[in-house]
């Protein structure tokens, strides 16, 4: 049983900032340039406490103690009673208007082993160590993880939708997406609202990395004597149905450092596949790319489209593994493409994972990297059944736009209790 709860929310005091000037994407999606832009954007923006540009741990430390003054300076202030909110960001994507939507709440936490919430996706370390070092230095989280359920007849996106309270921000970003953000406060709404979560799963979708160290806090505070329902036995998610036209996945593409002969590769991949080289547009390149899930792009000297014959061989390349895992672009890629054909191994110097498609085209005939290799993008019911059957895909597998933004809505583990 998903159990969903209200908190009370930390957020911007809109009568000392501006909201659009001081939230951020994840931290994650962030590079060095745009940190530092970030930072030049505004003295209060979150960027500050949520990936300071200080060396650890100094960085934690610093992080603690803006958010505890920026709090008692009145630049973030806490709602006075617990609140669901609802998050809308409307954006077009390849030229049509869509528009994501969803409910933010605290979720209890949940091992997978449960199956309450589920992964579909495979973590790192390092990025879970630096996420439980500013958790436990600042008792916060500053950002939701998304999470997916399944409403085919989106009765939830109703029912929020007819009772929203205050409107809490309504901007538009630099790249065009339109933000908007209420409080839902009706007590009834809110438990009707909680309820249809309980015979649901949950997905993750993006923030594999913030649950885990969710988890891996939860469990240090239990070993403490802690437990029941505590504030940190939850977590900030973000839940949208994933069968909403507005829940959106790219491809995230593969540009590699590798010796190797583009002839010798092109013959030994027509066993597997059928192979075209490209003669029209980088544009039409991408259009015939996308019309079939079957098909991937390889770029070196040329465009080259590669269609895979027969599904069938994923089973004997890989028969340990579950159908669905097997049948996945990303799977193809790695196992077949890289691993069999090119003798490929992924190591953090040797591989870039680049959504834009003019970007690792460029990344290429800069010479820095050898080659790159296009897919299609995971499908969102693909995610579904990959967490089902208990398998993880690789990392970087999806990149779910557009992103959510970090700081809209803080939850806090010392006074932001769950219980509506």
């Amino acid at each position: 049983m998903v159990v969903l709860r209200p908190f009370r929310g930390v957020r911007f005091n809109p009568e000392k900032v501006e909201i659009e000037k001081v939230v951020t994407p994840p931290y994650d999606v962030i590079d060095e340039e745009e940190r530092e832009r970030y930072y030049a954007l505004h003295r209060y923006n979150i960027i500050r406490i949520d990936y300071g540009r200080e060396a650890p741990p100094r960085r934690y430390a610093i992080a603690a103690e803006l958010y505890r003054r920026w709090r008692e300076e009145g630049i973030l202030l806490q709602d006075e009673s617990p609140s669901l909110y609802y998050y809308r960001q409307d954006y077009t994507l390849r030229g049509e208007r869509r528009a994501l939507r969803g409910i933010i709440g605290a979720v209890r936490l949940s091992d997978y082993s449960e199956g309450q919430v589920l992964p579909h996706e495979e973590t790192l370390s390092s990025p879970k160590q630096d996420r439980l070092e500013l958790l436990r230095h600042t008792r916060a989280s500053f950002s939701q993880i998304y999470g997916l359920y399944e409403d085919r007849e989106g009765s939830i996106t109703r029912l929020v939708e007819s009772s929203l309270g205050e409107l809490l921000a309504d901007f538009e970003d630099s790249s065009g997406i339109r933000h908007r953000f209420w409080r839902l406060e009706d007590g009834e709404r809110i438990e009707e609202v909680c309820a249809a979560f309980e015979d649901r799963k949950v997905f993750i979708a993006d923030g594999h990395h913030r649950y885990e160290t969710a988890l891996a806090f939860r469990d240090e505070m239990r070993r403490l004597g802690g437990g029941g329902d505590a504030p940190y036995e939850y977590v900030p998610m973000f839940l949208a149905n994933m069968y909403d036209r507005g829940v959106s996945i790219l491809p995230a593409h593969r540009v590699i450092r590798h010796g190797f002969s583009t002839a010798g590769f092109l013959r030994s991949a027509g066993e597997y596949f059928e192979v075209r080289e490209f003669a029209g547009t980088p544009e039409e390149f991408f259009d015939a790319l996308y019309s079939d899930h079957r098909r991937f792009g390889f770029f070196r000297e040329g465009f080259y489209l590669l269609t895979l014959k027969d599904p069938a061989v994923m089973d004997t390349l890989l028969p340990g593994r579950s159908p669905v895992l097997r049948r996945l672009n990303v799977t193809v890629l790695h196992s077949l493409i890289l691993h069999r054909l090119l003798r490929f191994r992924e190591r953090e110097d040797n591989i870039a994972y680049v959504v834009g498609e003019e970007r690792a085209v460029e990344m290429v005939r800069g010479g820095g990297f050898t080659a790159a290799f296009f897919l299609n993008p995971t499908r969102v019911e693909e995610i579904r059944d990959v967490a089902l059957a208990g398998e993880r895909m690789p990392g970087k597998a999806t990149y779910f736009y557009p992103k959510l933004l970090t700081g809209l809505v803080i939850y806090d583990l010392g006074e932001g209790h769950a219980r509506g």
